[in-house]
């Protein structure tokens, strides 16, 4: 008889610029700053933003996938069952689709997507084949919802996903605070999908200063 499979092991994936993008999922001022309410938002943007500047100092790949809509580039899946204005809400140009201030930079890869999941719905997996990248390092918005399904289906294609768990940040969910809706998606990825750490950790691991903005 086979021995049962236990208890799934705490795992720790290598960070190295050169075969690790840097991808941050909806910075954008929708969350946390229009029709979806995410309390923590201007916390985890800034944590993001100042990994983001070590991260391309040290020759690192950033990587935005966004949720923005075009008359040709339309909501996929059944995200206007539950969000029937979307695609007014994130049409290209709109304010709520706007990129957070300091988030992007000359020389960052933008990945347009059109439902929750960026592997789902974009070409993040070819851009990361393309440069040569096995690991990613995610942040964004919101936790239980866009980065979850993202590092799901970036995992379960074979990528090693690394989770930080300060540059993310939630909405409440039903009788879940945003805090609590957080800290449950960052503990079920952490369980079998990513290696879960922080911004300061990876600045440790670059070797620069965690205070850095």
């Amino acid at each position: 008889m086979s021995e049962p499979a236990g208890k799934p092991l705490v795992v720790e994936y290598e960070i190295d610029p050169r075969t690790t993008a840097l991808v941050g999922v909806d910075f954008q001022r929708g969350f946390g700053h229009g029709f979806e309410p995410v309390p923590h938002a201007d916390a985890a943007v800034a944590n993001f933003i100042a990994l983001a500047r070590a991260w391309r100092a040290a020759g690192g790949t950033v990587v935005h996938v966004h949720t923005t809509y075009t008359h040709e580039r339309r909501p996929t899946g059944r995200i206007t069952d539950f969000v029937p204005g979307i695609a007014d809400a994130l049409s290209e140009g709109s304010p709520m689709a706007a990129f957070y201030d300091g988030m992007v930079e000359a020389g960052d890869v933008l990945v347009p997507k059109t439902t929750f999941s960026a592997v789902a719905s974009s070409d993040l997996l070819g851009e990361l084949q393309r440069r040569g990248l096995d690991t990613a390092v995610v942040g964004g918005l919101t936790t239980p919802i866009c980065v979850q399904t993202t590092v799901d289906a970036l995992s379960m294609s074979g990528t090693k996903v690394v989770l930080l768990e300060d540059a993310c940040a939630s909405q409440p969910m039903g009788t879940l605070s945003a805090e609590e809706a957080h800290d449950a998606a960052v503990a079920r990825m952490g369980y079998l999908f990513a290696h879960v750490t922080t911004t300061r950790d990876v600045m440790a691991v670059l070797g620069a200063p965690a205070g850095a903005r």
